[in-house]
């Protein structure tokens, strides 16, 4: 059974952007942890809006991606959209389990599909579809999109920002046997970054008809140039809403 704890939801209308912020805490039986989901539904959302889930959530949102969103929205250069920002930080010990849960990990899977998803989306009041659904990770985070993308029907796009994947490779396997080729995937890297890990990822999608874009940057493996590439990122994903 999952539980959730909701802490604050907060509602702001101002100049800047309309935005209405909750942060839930969701105790997982699959894995066995505590999850911190922060969700920001920014602009005038509807029941059409597109629902964007970023890995290494807590370490985004320290790192400034809320507030380039909200830059983006104020300039109406992306969509209305629901954020949600899932934490791989233990919220009692403070122990980082993104490797234990980016490494081709099938219960991480089972926890979107069967606990995170859900509940995030009756706590929004949203019914919502793959085409909707989008998930962006980043470094280790790009190989965790990648399993999903060959190992789950939750998400119909994709966005892997400088993606490491050597530490596992069962992720090329589940893409190449998946059938359909009508993921939206969404690849980068800057310079001197992830360009040894993306030429495969981008051949393996390409081979199996994908609609892919490349992004090649001048930046660094770093939450500048990620938090940079979002309005590209975003209007890649969504052109079709």
């Amino acid at each position: 059974m999952i539980i959730i704890n909701l802490f604050v939801v907060i509602s702001m209308h101002c100049q800047i952007v309309n935005e209405n912020v909750q942060k839930l805490l969701l105790k997982s039986d699959i894995l066995s942890k505590n999850i911190n989901v922060e969700l920001y539904s920014l602009g005038y959302v509807s029941d059409k809006s597109p629902l964007v889930y970023f890995t290494d959530g807590q370490k985004m949102i320290e790192n400034g991606t809320i507030d380039r969103l909200r830059v983006l929205i104020k300039n109406k250069l992306i969509q209305p959209a629901h954020y949600i920002f899932v934490s791989t930080i233990d919220p009692e010990t403070g122990e980082d389990h993104r490797n234990t849960y980016f490494f081709c990990n099938e219960n991480f899977v089972t926890f979107f599909e069967q606990e995170l998803a859900p509940q995030v989306e009756k706590v929004l009041d949203v019914e919502a579809k793959p085409e909707r659904r989008s998930l962006i990770g980043i470094s280790f985070g790009g190989l965790n999109a990648a399993y999903f993308s060959g190992n789950s029907d939750l998400f119909k796009n994709y966005a892997l920002l400088s993606p490491i994947t050597y530490p596992c490779d069962t992720y090329l396997k589940s893409i190449a046997f998946r059938e359909g080729g009508n993921l939206n995937i969404f690849i980068s890297t800057g310079k001197q970054d992830a360009e040894h890990y993306v030429k495969p990822l981008k051949a393996i999608y390409e081979s199996k008809g994908h609609r892919i874009k490349f992004l090649q940057t001048e930046g660094a493996h770093d939450f500048k140039n990620w938090n940079n590439q979002l309005e590209e990122v975003l209007n890649f994903l969504h052109q079709k809403l």
